[in-house]
C-alpha cells in the first residue's frame, strides 16, 4: 500500500505474450469471422501487466504512465503516431470516459428484441432502406440503433445501455471494419461479443451475496494530445479502449483504425 507521505510509485508495464489469455477471441473460427467483418487487419489487442496497486482515483496518473511507457509504445503501434512538440517531453493531455460494467451477461442485449430491432425467435435482423454513414452501408435497424442518431431505432436504446462496456463491444463488432460482410442474423455477433467479454473483462463472485460482478474498469479513450491516432480522426469504426484489472494488475489495450478499402 502506498504511503500518503511518499511520492506514488510510477506505473511500469510489461508485455504479456501468452496467447492463452485471448483463447476465446482468437480461435481459428473466430479469426476467420473477424476477417469477414473487416476487423482483423487493423485491430490491435495487447495485454500488459503493471507493477503496483490501482484505484479509480489513480486513473489519470495510470493513463499518463501507460501512454509514456517505452514498453507500451514499442508493443502498441498506435501510440507511435503521437509526435510531441519539442517543448513537451511526455504525453500529458488526454480525454476519456469511464464506462459502466453493471452488465454481467448478454441479458443486457435483450433490448434489441424488446425494441423490435431483431426477431426473438429467429434472430433475424430487421432490414431497412440503405443509409450511408461515413462510407458504411447501414441497411438494417440494428446498425441504425448504433449509427443513425435521428432514427427511431437509435432512440429505442436507453443511454444507460449505451454507457455499458458490453454494449460498446457489441456495437464495435456489429459495425465492423471498412470491408465488412454483414450478417442477417444476430447470433454470430452475440457469440463474438461473449468471447471478447470473457477475455478482456475480469469477473468475480461476491462472497456474501454470491452474485457475479465485474471488477475491471473499462475506459474509452477519446483523445490523446489532440493527435490523430487514426487514418481519419472522426470515423465510427475507430475506437480505443483501455481495460484495467486492478486485482490481477493487468491492462488490455483494444484499438481499431478505419482504413479505406478502395
Amino acid at each position: 500500500m502506498e504511503d500518503n507521505n511518499e511520492v506514488p510509485l510510477k506505473y511500469i508495464f510489461k508485455t504479456v505474450d501468452d496467447p492463452s489469455h485471448y483463447a476465446n477471441i482468437f480461435t481459428k473460427e473466430n479469426f476467420k469471422t473477424l476477417e469477414k467483418w473487416g476487423l482483423s487487419q487493423n485491430m490491435e489487442l495487447v495485454k500488459f501487466r503493471f507493477n503496483t496497486s490501482f484505484q479509480l482515483k489513480d486513473l489519470d496518473r495510470f493513463l499518463k504512465d501507460l501512454f509514456n511507457d517505452k514498453t507500451v509504445k514499442q508493443n502498441f503501434p498506435p501510440l507511435q503516431k503521437i509526435i510531441l512538440p519539442e517543448e513537451k517531453k511526455e504525453i500529458e493531455s488526454f480525454k476519456y470516459k469511464v464506462l459502466s460494467t453493471k452488465a454481467t451477461s448478454l441479458d443486457l442485449l435483450d433490448v434489441i428484441y424488446e425494441r423490435d430491432l431483431v426477431t426473438p425467435e429467429t434472430g433475424y435482423i430487421h432490414q431497412d432502406y440503405d443509409i450511408y454513414v461515413e462510407d458504411i452501408t447501414v441497411s438494417d435497424k440494428l446498425k441504425q440503433a448504433m449509427l443513425v442518431e435521428e432514427s427511431e431505432s437509435y432512440a429505442a436504446i436507453p443511454q444507460e445501455t449505451r454507457d455499458e462496456f458490453l454494449w460498446h463491444i457489441f456495437s464495435r463488432i456489429v459495425i465492423g471494419g471498412s470491408l465488412c460482410q454483414y450478417e442477417n442474423v444476430v447470433q454470430p455477433y452475440l457469440d463474438m461479443t461473449k468471447s471478447f467479454y470473457k477475455d478482456i473483462v475480469s469477473a468475480a463472485k461476491d462472497p456474501e451475496s454470491k452474485e457475479i460482478y465485474i471488477r475491471s474498469i473499462p475506459v474509452q479513450i477519446l483523445d490523446i494530445e489532440k493527435a490523430n491516432l487514426y487514418n481519419k480522426k472522426y470515423h465510427p469504426q475507430n475506437f480505443f479502449y483501455v481495460i484495467v484489472d486492478p486485482y490481477q494488475r493487468y491492462v488490455h489495450l483494444w484499438y481499431h483504425n478505419w482504413v479505406p478499402f478502395w
